[in-house]
């Protein structure tokens, strides 16, 4: 018979504590287990209940066109962003905004060909021509709002300008936290602001998600404030997401790794520019070679940089961003990527852990309207899947998510207007209401900060989630399952910060699971996707992409054939 150590809510067996703890002594030494002085019903939690068209999750770039084109189209639309619109997520790490432009040295059928080698064809073809359509007349529109040379900070003010200029309605510092369904169909959704103990009930027929991608706060690229919110809610309502086994490969530096806007700076303040983007489809299986090179033993990697002799580039350099150039002994130049301020500190591979590429992770679209399998849901920017197996268009990450924002507030615009309000009950809300707020309401329970503490131990490790392998993913596996059965189910919050925490921590599990299974499951190396037991890419049985949907308290996984048109041609 199994002993328990711990009785009634906190049931938990000596042999699964040392389960973990074996994980990392220090993380498990003491458990994060702690008291809420402060717990009360419920119940006793206002509400404010307001009613839109469309509501908009997030407060990038795509956010805002999604919001400008649907109130243009004469919808009622609400913003809602967690931190604060063009201020929080990757948005202040805005460095490009390119547009595609056919000419002599490019047609439109050789750039289609090109990105799609580049992202292995597991990119929406018909989002590719999407961009090429659109991205030429978003860039002019974009300029119009007058960014000019508005360089550190991110373009927060003139979202804002554009927003206020629009007449939409916009709440910050507000987390949304789950979506409502009704008679299949999209019905709203319901959060919480930071300040204080508060429903925010938003009643809504169609959600636009720009809520971009995720990561586990792992410091050294400015990615540790997005924990995949808009994905694991839509999961939970039923919608197909994708790509999760694809994990983007950055790096930082040795001395300061935490630095991340020092380490970036070149990158994430230079000025804007749209222009004709070109192609360079060899970049991600250098990326990944620095890791290789770390896991057969060749370390520590130090930057080498760029001969100008050949002008080849050395195995392992990191590649992308705008670089700065200077002579070397030999009369030659080095080039120091973007992220890199010397080109002779060693680096440290794996800064963006947990992180898929722009685009290669998210909500399935269902067609070409950035709508997802749930009607009334649509998605754009990073919470959308449409870039393949890597980043194919490097540099197109803003203008392509500025050309999906706009598609999707026009599309959300049209839905609305055939399509009316579904009820929400009195009994769901309170239901959704006591979810929400079990955290704050518990009077004891475990710290989110502490339960990702131990989940970034599980999986950051680059031999967990980039250099992949049956036994290890497996294992890694069997770990995120007992964090997600044992702790998510009874974290604790002291305050609303705490509250933002554990949700985010619930939807890092969440994704941590979704990226261990479909790493298992893709039998080959593809694009960002690395499996040192399959290291070869089989086109025969994996031109397909993985969907990920909830079947009952299951994470279902099944293999959808790209389509035939969109194959390689032998």
């Amino acid at each position: 018979m199994k002993t328990k150590q711990n009785q009634g809510l906190f049931d938990c067996s000596r042999r699964d504590f040392v389960k973990v703890a074996g994980l990392g002594a220090a993380a498990m030494a003491i458990p994060g287990l702690i008291r809420n002085a402060s717990a009360a019903p419920a119940s006793g939690i206002s509400q404010e209940v307001i009613t839109t068209d469309v509501l908009i999750v997030g407060g990038g770039i795509a956010a805002t066109f999604a919001a400008i084109k649907a109130k243009k189209n004469g919808v009622d639309v609400t913003i809602v962003d967690k931190g604060t619109v063009g201020r929080s997520g990757l948005s202040p790490f805005f460095g490009s905004f390119r547009m595609f432009k056919e000419s002599s040295s490019i047609t439109r059928e050789q750039y289609i060909e090109a990105v799609s080698k580049a992202g292995n064809y597991l990119n929406r073809r018909d989002y590719l021509e999407m961009y090429m359509d659109d991205s030429a007349d978003i860039a002019e529109e974009f300029l119009s709002w007058g960014v000019g040379e508005q360089l550190r900070g991110g373009h927060g003010s003139t979202y804002r300008g554009q927003i206020i200029k629009n007449d939409i309605r916009l709440i910050e510092r507000t987390m949304i936290t789950e979506l409502f369904k009704k008679n299949g169909k999209i019905a709203g959704a319901i959060g919480f602001p930071m300040e204080e103990d508060r429903a925010v009930i938003i009643k809504a027929k169609a959600v636009v998600l720009c809520s971009g991608s995720g990561a586990l706060k792992t410091p050294g690229f400015p990615c540790n404030n997005i924990t995949h919110d808009g994905d694991a809610m839509s999961y939970r309502i039923g919608a197909e997401i994708t790509g999760k086994e694809f994990c983007d490969f950055h790096w930082t530096h040795w001395e300061d790794p935490g630095d991340m806007y020092g380490n970036w700076e070149r990158h994430s303040f230079n000025a804007i520019s749209p222009g004709v983007h070109t192609l360079s489809s060899g970049r991600r299986p250098q990326a990944r070679s620095m890791a290789l090179q770390a896991h057969n033993g060749n370390i520590p990697f130090f930057m080498r940089g760029r001969s100008g002799g050949s002008g080849e580039r050395p195995s392992g350099t990191p590649t992308g961003g705008d670089t700065g150039e200077r002579p070397d002994a030999a009369g030659g130049v080095r080039r120091a990527p973007a992220g890199v301020r010397s080109l002779d500190l060693p680096i440290v591979w794996g800064s963006t852990a947990g992180m898929s590429s722009h685009k290669c992770e998210g909500i399935f679209p269902k067609g070409n309207k950035c709508s997802s399998s749930i009607p009334g849901l649509f998605a754009a920017g990073d919470a959308l899947f449409t870039g393949g197996a890597t980043y194919s268009s490097g540099g197109s990450s803003a203008s392509g998510s500025a050309v999906q924002g706009a598609r999707a507030g026009r599309y959300a615009a049209e839905y609305v207007k055939e399509n009316k309000q579904q009820n929400i009950s009195d009994s769901e809300l309170a239901q959704s209401k006591e979810r929400i707020f079990a955290p704050r309401t518990s009077e004891k329970g475990f710290s989110p900060i502490w339960v990702t503490q131990v989940l970034q131990g599980i999986m950051v490790p680059y031999y967990v989630i980039n250099i992949k392998k049956q036994i290890r993913l497996e294992a890694a596996l069997s770990n995120v399952e007992f964090l997600r059965e044992q702790f998510a189910p009874n974290l604790l919050a002291n305050d609303t910060h705490q509250l933002r925490l554990a949700h985010e921590t619930r939807n890092m599990l969440l994704n941590s699971e979704m990226k261990l299974r479909a790493g298992l499951m893709r039998t080959e190396t593809r694009g960002d996707h690395y499996r040192e037991d399959y290291p070869d890419t089989d086109d025969k049985n994996w031109l397909a992409w993985i969907i990920i949907t909830k079947d009952g308290d299951n994470m279902k996984l099944t293999r959808r054939a790209i389509p035939g048109a969109w194959k390689p041609q032998r």
